[in-house]
């Protein structure tokens, strides 16, 4: 999907070439951020706004605490828990204590809004870092 999304604005832009480049220019974070944003804002939803409708108690019922590493790749469970480990967040606590009292629709707004913020953060670091690489060397493994 990731590639259909560059392949697609490169077209429609008429620019060809590095596509983290041509994310970077036009603002769109990876899908796979804007996935964790989603999987974040439902367990939000899921938890803390709206706790008492039927599917806030089907998912309290299914989710179990256990560990990450006991949980399958493909779950949602394992997603909701990977998305809170990488934003450094907790989600068994509400992250927006101060407003409780405004409507829900509202409080999931402000918080889609500041994991949004996170993204951009994350994505800046990774565009930062990639900047710093030497060229031809993977991202991922220092120079020495």
């Amino acid at each position: 999907m990731q590639t259909s999304l560059n392949l697609s604005l490169a077209r429609v832009l008429n620019v060809y070439g590095d596509h983290t480049a041509l994310l970077a220019d036009t603002g769109v974070p990876p899908l796979q951020l804007t996935q964790y944003v989603h999987l974040a804002q439902l367990h939000f939803r899921l938890t803390i706004t709206r706790p008492d409708s039927l599917p806030a108690l089907l998912f309290k019922k299914l989710n179990t605490p256990c560990p990450l590493s006991n949980l399958h790749t493909t779950t949602l469970d394992y997603h909701i828990r990977y998305v809170s480990h990488a934003f450094k967040i907790d989600l068994q606590t509400d992250p927006l204590p101060h407003m409780a009292s405004q409507p829900s629709k509202n409080r999931e707004r402000a918080f889609r809004n500041m994991m949004r913020k996170i993204i951009s953060d994350m994505l800046k670091g990774q565009l930062h870092k990639a900047a710093h690489t030497p060229s031809g060397q993977p991202l991922w493994r220092m120079a020495s």
